[in-house]
Protein backbone atom coordinates (compact mmCIF):
# COMPACT_ATOMS: atom_id res chain seq x y z
CA UNK A 1 0.00 0.00 0.00
CA UNK A 2 1.23 3.47 -0.75
CA UNK A 3 0.52 6.04 1.71
CA UNK A 4 0.01 9.74 0.66
CA UNK A 5 -0.62 11.41 -2.47
CA UNK A 6 1.87 12.93 -5.07
CA UNK A 7 -0.53 15.81 -6.17
CA UNK A 8 -1.38 17.91 -3.52
CA UNK A 9 0.77 18.32 0.47
CA UNK A 10 -2.28 20.09 1.73
CA UNK A 11 -4.90 17.18 0.86
CA UNK A 12 -6.39 16.15 4.25
CA UNK A 13 -5.30 12.82 5.21
CA UNK A 14 -2.15 12.38 3.38
CA UNK A 15 0.43 10.09 5.28
CA UNK A 16 3.39 11.90 3.44
CA UNK A 17 2.81 15.58 5.59
CA UNK A 18 1.43 13.82 8.90
CA UNK A 19 5.37 12.40 9.85
CA UNK A 20 4.79 11.85 13.18
CA UNK A 21 1.68 9.14 12.24
CA UNK A 22 3.77 7.40 10.11
CA UNK A 23 5.52 5.15 12.41
CA UNK A 24 2.07 3.55 13.61
CA UNK A 25 0.70 3.50 10.16
CA UNK A 26 3.80 1.26 8.82
CA UNK A 27 3.39 -0.73 11.75
CA UNK A 28 -0.26 -1.97 11.38
CA UNK A 29 0.62 -2.19 7.34
CA UNK A 30 2.92 -4.75 8.66
CA UNK A 31 1.67 -6.84 11.46
CA UNK A 32 -1.43 -7.04 8.56
CA UNK A 33 0.96 -9.06 6.17
CA UNK A 34 1.29 -5.74 3.89
CA UNK A 35 3.57 -3.33 2.54
CA UNK A 36 4.06 -0.06 3.40
CA UNK A 37 5.43 2.39 0.63
CA UNK A 38 5.35 6.17 1.12
CA UNK A 39 4.86 9.00 -1.78
CA UNK A 40 6.71 11.67 -2.09
CA UNK A 41 5.54 15.16 -4.08
CA UNK A 42 5.28 14.55 -8.23
CA UNK A 43 6.16 18.41 -8.84
CA UNK A 44 8.06 19.44 -5.67
CA UNK A 45 9.07 23.04 -5.66
CA UNK A 46 12.43 24.53 -4.08
CA UNK A 47 10.43 25.36 -0.95
CA UNK A 48 9.19 21.63 -0.72
CA UNK A 49 13.11 19.95 -0.62
CA UNK A 50 13.20 20.39 3.10
CA UNK A 51 10.15 19.09 3.81
CA UNK A 52 11.30 15.39 1.11
CA UNK A 53 14.37 15.49 3.48
CA UNK A 54 12.35 14.85 6.28
CA UNK A 55 9.91 12.83 4.33
CA UNK A 56 12.48 10.38 3.80
CA UNK A 57 14.41 10.48 6.85
CA UNK A 58 10.47 9.98 8.84
CA UNK A 59 10.06 7.23 6.14
CA UNK A 60 13.54 5.27 6.94
CA UNK A 61 12.96 5.87 10.74
CA UNK A 62 8.93 4.34 10.45
CA UNK A 63 10.21 1.44 8.55
CA UNK A 64 8.84 1.68 4.97
CA UNK A 65 9.59 -0.45 2.43
CA UNK A 66 9.94 1.61 0.20
CA UNK A 67 9.60 5.34 -1.30
CA UNK A 68 7.56 6.49 -4.36
CA UNK A 69 10.11 9.11 -6.32
CA UNK A 70 8.86 11.24 -9.48
CA UNK A 71 11.80 13.55 -9.63
CA UNK A 72 15.34 12.85 -10.12
CA UNK A 73 16.16 15.73 -7.70
CA UNK A 74 14.39 13.95 -4.89
CA UNK A 75 16.03 10.70 -6.25
CA UNK A 76 19.50 12.82 -5.50
CA UNK A 77 18.39 13.35 -1.90
CA UNK A 78 17.77 10.41 -1.28
CA UNK A 79 20.88 9.09 -2.87
CA UNK A 80 22.84 11.69 -1.17
CA UNK A 81 21.71 10.39 2.23
CA UNK A 82 23.29 6.81 1.88
CA UNK A 83 20.13 5.21 -0.02
CA UNK A 84 18.57 4.28 3.78
CA UNK A 85 15.19 3.46 2.03
CA UNK A 86 14.49 2.00 -1.16
CA UNK A 87 13.68 3.96 -4.11
CA UNK A 88 10.91 3.22 -6.50
CA UNK A 89 10.25 5.52 -9.67
CA UNK A 90 6.33 6.68 -9.93
CA UNK A 91 4.10 7.43 -12.68
CA UNK A 92 5.58 10.92 -13.50
CA UNK A 93 9.38 10.27 -13.80
CA UNK A 94 8.81 10.14 -17.61
CA UNK A 95 10.26 6.31 -18.20
CA UNK A 96 10.15 5.62 -21.88
CA UNK A 97 13.26 3.94 -22.32
CA UNK A 98 15.48 1.57 -20.89
CA UNK A 99 18.31 3.70 -20.99
CA UNK A 100 16.09 6.36 -18.52
CA UNK A 101 15.98 3.37 -16.73
CA UNK A 102 19.53 2.97 -16.17
CA UNK A 103 20.11 6.11 -15.14
CA UNK A 104 17.87 5.77 -12.66
CA UNK A 105 18.80 2.71 -11.68
CA UNK A 106 22.18 4.56 -11.70
CA UNK A 107 21.28 6.95 -9.11
CA UNK A 108 19.61 4.50 -7.07
CA UNK A 109 15.94 3.07 -8.16
CA UNK A 110 15.60 -0.77 -7.67
CA UNK A 111 12.06 -0.42 -9.56
CA UNK A 112 10.83 1.66 -12.32
CA UNK A 113 6.82 2.41 -13.56
CA UNK A 114 7.22 3.58 -17.28
CA UNK A 115 4.89 6.16 -18.55
CA UNK A 116 1.59 5.17 -19.88
CA UNK A 117 2.20 5.48 -23.31
CA UNK A 118 4.67 2.73 -23.14
CA UNK A 119 3.22 -1.10 -24.52
CA UNK A 120 4.03 -4.41 -22.54
CA UNK A 121 6.56 -5.07 -25.39
CA UNK A 122 8.54 -1.61 -24.93
CA UNK A 123 8.41 -2.84 -20.97
CA UNK A 124 9.72 -6.04 -21.38
CA UNK A 125 12.94 -4.62 -23.48
CA UNK A 126 13.00 -1.67 -21.15
CA UNK A 127 13.20 -4.60 -17.89
CA UNK A 128 15.39 -6.75 -19.98
CA UNK A 129 17.84 -3.92 -20.78
CA UNK A 130 17.99 -1.47 -18.03
CA UNK A 131 18.14 -4.31 -15.67
CA UNK A 132 15.57 -3.16 -13.18
CA UNK A 133 12.46 -4.32 -11.86
CA UNK A 134 9.09 -2.96 -13.71
CA UNK A 135 6.06 -2.17 -11.78
CA UNK A 136 2.93 -2.44 -14.48
CA UNK A 137 -0.29 -0.79 -14.10
CA UNK A 138 -3.24 -3.01 -14.44
CA UNK A 139 -6.37 -1.63 -13.21
CA UNK A 140 -7.22 2.18 -12.13
CA UNK A 141 -7.17 5.82 -14.04
CA UNK A 142 -4.25 6.56 -16.05
CA UNK A 143 -1.96 9.55 -14.49
CA UNK A 144 -1.95 12.07 -17.23
CA UNK A 145 -0.61 14.90 -15.82
CA UNK A 146 0.58 16.80 -13.00
CA UNK A 147 1.37 20.44 -11.41
CA UNK A 148 1.31 22.64 -8.48
CA UNK A 149 -1.23 24.94 -9.35
CA UNK A 150 -4.43 23.30 -8.03
CA UNK A 151 -6.92 23.26 -11.14
CA UNK A 152 -10.15 23.38 -9.05
CA UNK A 153 -9.92 27.05 -7.13
CA UNK A 154 -11.09 30.02 -8.39
CA UNK A 155 -9.14 31.90 -6.97
CA UNK A 156 -5.14 31.88 -5.94
CA UNK A 157 -4.07 29.54 -3.04
CA UNK A 158 -3.77 30.82 0.71
CA UNK A 159 -0.29 29.53 1.44
CA UNK A 160 -1.64 29.90 5.33
CA UNK A 161 -5.43 28.68 5.13
CA UNK A 162 -8.17 28.27 2.75
CA UNK A 163 -11.37 27.16 3.80
CA UNK A 164 -12.08 25.60 -0.46
CA UNK A 165 -8.78 23.43 0.37
CA UNK A 166 -8.64 20.25 0.50
CA UNK A 167 -12.56 20.35 0.48
CA UNK A 168 -12.71 21.15 -3.56
CA UNK A 169 -10.82 18.24 -4.16
CA UNK A 170 -13.13 15.62 -1.94
CA UNK A 171 -15.47 15.73 -4.84
CA UNK A 172 -15.42 13.90 -8.44
CA UNK A 173 -15.03 16.42 -11.05
CA UNK A 174 -15.19 14.97 -14.65
CA UNK A 175 -13.51 17.19 -17.79
CA UNK A 176 -15.61 16.27 -20.50
CA UNK A 177 -16.42 16.72 -24.24
CA UNK A 178 -18.78 14.79 -26.91
CA UNK A 179 -15.90 12.32 -27.41
CA UNK A 180 -13.97 12.02 -23.99
CA UNK A 181 -14.12 12.07 -20.31
CA UNK A 182 -10.92 12.97 -17.76
CA UNK A 183 -11.32 13.19 -14.26
CA UNK A 184 -9.65 15.69 -12.52
CA UNK A 185 -7.97 16.13 -8.83
CA UNK A 186 -7.41 19.22 -8.61
CA UNK A 187 -3.47 19.15 -9.63
CA UNK A 188 -3.46 16.34 -10.96
CA UNK A 189 -5.48 15.17 -14.70
CA UNK A 190 -6.01 11.09 -15.00
CA UNK A 191 -8.36 9.34 -17.51
CA UNK A 192 -11.77 8.99 -16.89
CA UNK A 193 -11.48 5.32 -17.88
CA UNK A 194 -10.10 2.57 -15.87
CA UNK A 195 -7.34 0.80 -17.37
CA UNK A 196 -7.97 -2.60 -17.26
CA UNK A 197 -5.34 -5.70 -17.67
CA UNK A 198 -7.70 -8.25 -16.14
CA UNK A 199 -7.90 -10.96 -18.74
CA UNK A 200 -4.52 -10.18 -19.66
CA UNK A 201 -2.67 -11.40 -16.62
CA UNK A 202 -1.33 -14.86 -17.66
CA UNK A 203 0.61 -13.38 -20.59
CA UNK A 204 2.05 -10.15 -18.41
CA UNK A 205 3.37 -13.20 -15.79
CA UNK A 206 4.38 -15.48 -18.27
CA UNK A 207 6.39 -12.19 -19.97
CA UNK A 208 8.44 -12.16 -16.21
CA UNK A 209 6.50 -9.24 -14.59
CA UNK A 210 5.83 -9.59 -10.87
CA UNK A 211 5.32 -6.33 -9.53
CA UNK A 212 1.42 -5.25 -10.86
CA UNK A 213 -0.34 -1.70 -9.25
CA UNK A 214 -4.05 -1.15 -8.65
CA UNK A 215 -4.27 2.36 -8.69
CA UNK A 216 -6.77 3.55 -6.20
CA UNK A 217 -6.00 6.82 -4.99
CA UNK A 218 -9.02 9.29 -4.91
CA UNK A 219 -11.41 6.31 -5.36
CA UNK A 220 -14.27 5.32 -2.68
CA UNK A 221 -12.62 2.33 0.15
CA UNK A 222 -15.04 -0.03 -1.59
CA UNK A 223 -13.30 0.80 -4.78
CA UNK A 224 -9.82 -0.68 -3.31
CA UNK A 225 -11.42 -3.26 -1.37
CA UNK A 226 -13.42 -4.99 -3.80
CA UNK A 227 -10.99 -4.01 -7.31
CA UNK A 228 -7.66 -5.73 -4.74
CA UNK A 229 -9.53 -8.74 -4.17
CA UNK A 230 -10.43 -9.03 -7.77
CA UNK A 231 -6.88 -9.47 -8.49
CA UNK A 232 -5.60 -10.64 -5.60
CA UNK A 233 -7.72 -13.89 -6.98
CA UNK A 234 -7.20 -13.62 -10.02
CA UNK A 235 -3.21 -12.94 -10.16
CA UNK A 236 -2.85 -16.10 -7.75
CA UNK A 237 -4.60 -18.20 -10.02
CA UNK A 238 -2.43 -16.50 -13.36
CA UNK A 239 0.55 -17.80 -11.12
CA UNK A 240 -0.64 -20.98 -10.65
CA UNK A 241 -0.43 -22.03 -14.27
CA UNK A 242 -3.11 -24.10 -16.02
CA UNK A 243 -6.51 -22.97 -17.51
CA UNK A 244 -7.43 -19.00 -16.78
CA UNK A 245 -10.86 -17.95 -17.65
CA UNK A 246 -12.06 -14.08 -16.14
CA UNK A 247 -15.06 -14.71 -13.39
CA UNK A 248 -18.38 -13.17 -13.79
CA UNK A 249 -17.84 -11.95 -10.37
CA UNK A 250 -14.40 -10.26 -11.48
CA UNK A 251 -16.12 -8.70 -14.62
CA UNK A 252 -18.84 -7.47 -12.98
CA UNK A 253 -16.94 -5.58 -10.30
CA UNK A 254 -14.82 -4.05 -12.68
CA UNK A 255 -18.14 -2.83 -14.38
CA UNK A 256 -19.57 -1.84 -11.20
CA UNK A 257 -16.22 0.56 -10.57
CA UNK A 258 -15.80 2.12 -13.88
CA UNK A 259 -18.50 3.81 -14.95
CA UNK A 260 -17.21 5.75 -17.80
CA UNK A 261 -15.54 2.73 -19.02
CA UNK A 262 -12.96 0.82 -19.44
CA UNK A 263 -9.20 0.52 -21.46
CA UNK A 264 -5.72 -0.70 -22.26
CA UNK A 265 -4.98 0.26 -25.60
CA UNK A 266 -1.55 2.00 -24.94
CA UNK A 267 -0.41 -1.40 -23.35
CA UNK A 268 -0.97 -2.73 -26.75
CA UNK A 269 0.32 -0.08 -29.02
CA UNK A 270 -3.24 1.61 -29.49
CA UNK A 271 -5.15 4.65 -28.49
CA UNK A 272 -5.18 4.58 -25.12
CA UNK A 273 -9.00 5.05 -24.81
CA UNK A 274 -9.32 1.85 -26.17
CA UNK A 275 -9.87 -2.18 -24.87
CA UNK A 276 -8.14 -4.82 -26.26
CA UNK A 277 -9.62 -7.98 -25.53
CA UNK A 278 -12.83 -10.22 -25.55
CA UNK A 279 -14.13 -10.73 -22.15
CA UNK A 280 -14.76 -6.67 -21.19
CA UNK A 281 -14.83 -5.35 -24.59
CA UNK A 282 -18.33 -4.00 -23.71
CA UNK A 283 -17.82 -2.45 -20.78
CA UNK A 284 -17.26 1.00 -22.62
CA UNK A 285 -20.24 3.52 -22.87
CA UNK A 286 -19.80 5.81 -25.71
CA UNK A 287 -17.82 8.55 -23.85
Amino acid sequence: MCLGTPYCRRVDGNYAEALDLLPRVVSRLHAAGKRAYVTTPAVPREADLPHVARLVDAATAAGADALEIHNMGVLRIVREKGRPVPAHMGAYANVYTHLAAAVMRDAGAVRVRPNAEVSLEEMAILAREAGVEVEVLVHGKIPLGVTDRCFLLTEPEDEESDPKCPSACGEVHWLTTRQWVLKTVGKGILSGRDMCLLEHLPRLVADGFRVFRVEGLHETAAYRSEIGAVYREALARAFAGGSFAVEDRWADAARCHAPRGLCNGYSFGTAGRTYVGTVLQDANPGV
